[in-house]
Formats: C-alpha cells, structure tokens, sequence
C-alpha cells in the first residue's frame, strides 16, 4: 500500500469509519460551543481571568481523575466507556441550555458544568486512545492518529468556531444546543460499532495497584516521562491559555468583532488540517523524538508573533504557525505509545500522558489570566515563548533520551541491507523492581 493513500485507506475498514464520523459530527458541535462558551463569560464578567478560571475549571477534574480514568479504561471495553462518556455529556449540555434560558444563569453554575464536563474527559481521553489500535492495522497508525485531528481540525477548529462565533452573536442557547445534538450523533455511531472486548488483565489486586504500575512503566521508560515532563511547561503558559487569551485581546485590546473570534480558531483549525494532511501521509521519522520536538518547538517560538501584533490579522500568525506543528508532533506522538506500549497497558500510560503533560495547565491559565492582565498579553507572550524553547533544546541534544530510536534506526539500516536483523529492541516491557 503506498503511503499517500494511508488516509483513503482507513475509510475502508468499518469500524475505524464510524468512530471518524460520529467524532467529527461531535468536533463541529464543540468548535461552536468552545467559541460560544468564551464569549458569554466575556459579555457577563467583562474579565479575563473569570474566563481563565473557567476554563481551569473544566482542566481540574480532567487532570485530577486522569490516572483513575486510565486504570478505567485498561479495565472495561473501550468503546463502551466513550459511548457513556457520550451520552453523559449530551445530558449536561442539554441542562446547560436549559439554565441559560430561564435566565438565571450565574457564573458558579458555569463553573459547575465545567467541572462535570472535565471529569467524563478524563475517561474520554485516554479511552479513544487505547481503543484506536484495537480497531485500527498497525500499519494505518500514522493515518488513524492523523485523520481524527484532522477531521478536528477542518470542522472542530475551523468549521464549529466559524459557525459558533456567527451562532453565538444571534443566540448562545442555541449555539451551545447545537453541541448537545452532536453529542447524541456520536453516541449512535459508537453504537452501530461493533462490541469490543474487555483489555486482557493482569494479577494486580485492586485499581489503585494498577495505577501503581502505569506510572512505573512510564518512570522506567526515559524517552516517555521526558517529554510528559517537556511538554507540560509549554502547554501550562502557551497552548492552553491561547484559547482564552487570544480572544480577550482580540476584543478588548483590538476592539474586534465577535466574529473575528470565531475566525481566529477557524485560522487554528485550517492551519491544523494543513498539518493533519501532511502528517497523515508523511513516513515515520527514524528520529522520532528529535523530529516530533523540533517542531513542537517552533510551534512555541511562535508565540512570539503576538508581541508584535497590532491588527487583528497579525494575531492570526501564532495559530496558524503553532497548529500544524503541533499536530504533526502529536501524530508522532501517539504512534510511539501505540507500537512501544504494551496493549494492555495502553489506557494507563496514555492517561499518565494526559495527566502530566496537563498537570500544571490549570495553574498556568490561572497565573496567565494574572500576568496578562498585569503586563498585558503582547508581553505575556514573548516571555512565555522563549522560556517555552529551553525543553526542547535539552531532549533534542540528550542521547539517553534519544536511545530508544537509535535502536531503531539500526534495525532499520539492516533490513535495508536485506540481513537478518541484529539487536532489535523488544516491546518495550517493565522491569522488575
């Protein structure tokens, strides 16, 4: 099969079909609710560190119950786990629009359904990532792990905000129903697919055990925790609060239309879905780690763009920089796991992923909203990129981090050579204590 066609070629396979679509259907309502959302906080506290403390909200629980989620999902069937999750989150949005149509809505209530919202994430998360392999041929990774943000990208990040920033401005219920309704079209394909079965267990004893083992497989796997550790930074004080940044400064500090808003995660989306593409067809590196950090940090650096901007369409370069690289790392990324990892530990060490490389991103909205409305966000944002690039620079250049590829570029200039290939590495397994 030839690489170019890997994206055609996942449409091929049913189950894999219907996990795509039901998602994008479910991506488009959370691009307009995601733009819908911000904007009622901003017309009702006028404040960016309200908005910031919302967002956080939502992070908090999903951080906090992550490795409880994890162990979750390594326990029952993962598509059963994403169907509830599905259905759960339908439920809450519905009583959402409900609340802001009686009028009553107050700002602690929003806060409560954040907090609701990113507690069935953290069950989400992880299961979507440990059900992929198992309804996906291992030689379609790169094009699974690619299409799903694509599909996010194109109708989530550039479709749903287009049409939220227009929804919202007419009516927020609605914008935020339309969510709702996407919600219940995902669950139906989840639905249609085909009963997966539970992940094979182990002799751990209780739930708390198996956590237990998660986090040694990843502490005992150095090209794992470093980069959880890496990327936790720039996601704390760039990626995270962009999306709650960038909109205040685009009304309140350029004085934009609400539209412009919608546009500016519609530039996000584009760019990613550029990024998707590419990284869908593209061939695995043979340097993954340096390759997958090389671009994340460029997509970091440019959050220096923003502290030179003074029109609206100059505040537009960071996104449509930062997205591509961004998804072309976390291809990358997730492919590693899902061919190093040992399947059945899979739901564990993804949520770990989750957990750290997230960990602190509830304090850096928070302290962002802060030093942003302090020092303003052109600063706020050059200071943050440059801090942003010192992980990178460190994995790039670190051997020991690196080990895990030179082993594979070894078997693979041997099959080149058509010999029998010489010290493979195996999966990747736990050592004993």
């Amino acid at each position: 099969m030839k690489k170019r066609f890997a994206l055609l070629e996942i449409f091929k396979h049913r189950e894999p079909r219907l996990l795509i679509t039901g998602q994008t259907i479910s991506g488009f309502g959370d691009g307009i609710a995601n733009v819908a959302l911000i904007l009622l906080v901003l017309d009702t506290t006028h404040s960016v560190s309200k908005v910031a403390l919302f967002a956080a909200a939502r992070m908090v629980p999903t951080v906090a119950f992550l490795l409880i989620g994890g162990a979750i999902v390594d326990r029952f069937s993962r598509r059963l786990l994403l169907l509830v999750s599905d259905l759960s989150r339908a439920l809450l949005t519905a009583a959402l629009v409900a609340v802001i149509v009686s009028g009553t809505l107050q700002f602690w209530e929003l806060l409560v359904f954040a907090f609701l919202f990113g507690a069935f994430d953290a069950v989400f998360m992880p299961a979507i990532s440990a059900l992929t392999p198992e309804i996906v041929p291992e030689d379609l990774l790169n094009a699974m792990n690619a299409v799903r943000p694509l599909s996010n990208s194109f109708v989530g990040n550039m479709m749903g905000p287009a049409a939220g920033g227009l929804l919202a401005a007419w009516s927020t219920s609605f914008a935020i129903g339309v969510d709702c309704t996407t919600f219940l079209f995902s669950a139906g394909a989840l639905a249609l697919m085909h009963a997966t079965p539970k992940p094979p267990r182990g002799d751990e004893p209780n739930m708390f055990h198996e956590i237990h083992v998660g986090l040694r497989f990843v502490r005992k796997n150095a090209w794992i925790w470093t980069t959880l550790v890496g990327v936790a930074l720039p996601n704390a004080i760039i990626f995270v609060p962009t999306s709650v940044l960038l909109p205040f400064y685009l009304v309140h500090d350029l004085h934009s239309p609400k539209y412009v808003v919608g546009l500016m995660f519609a530039a996000f989306g584009f760019a990613g879905t550029i990024g998707a593409l590419y990284a869908g067809s593209m061939k695995t590196p043979r340097h993954r780690i340096r390759v997958m950090w090389a671009v994340w940090t460029l997509g970091a650096l440019s959050a220096l763009t923003v502290g030179f901007a003074t029109h609206s369409w100059e505040a537009f370069i960071m996104p449509i920089i930062s997205a591509p690289t961004m998804f072309i790392g976390n291809v990358i990324w997730e492919s590693m796991l899902q061919s190093e990892v040992p399947r059945e530990l899979l739901g564990r060490v993804t949520s770990v992923d989750w957990f750290v490389s997230l960990g602190i991103s509830p304090i850096g909205l928070v302290l962002a909203g802060v030093l942003s409305g302090r020092f303003g966000v052109q600063r706020y944002f050059v200071v943050a990129g440059l801090i942003c690039c010192l992980p990178g620079i460190i994995i790039i250049t670190s051997r020991k981090i690196n080990e895990i590829d030179r082993h594979r570029a070894t078997k693979e200039g041997a099959s080149s050579r058509d010999q029998p290939p010489t010290a493979v590495t195996p999966l990747a397994g736990l050592p004993p204590d």
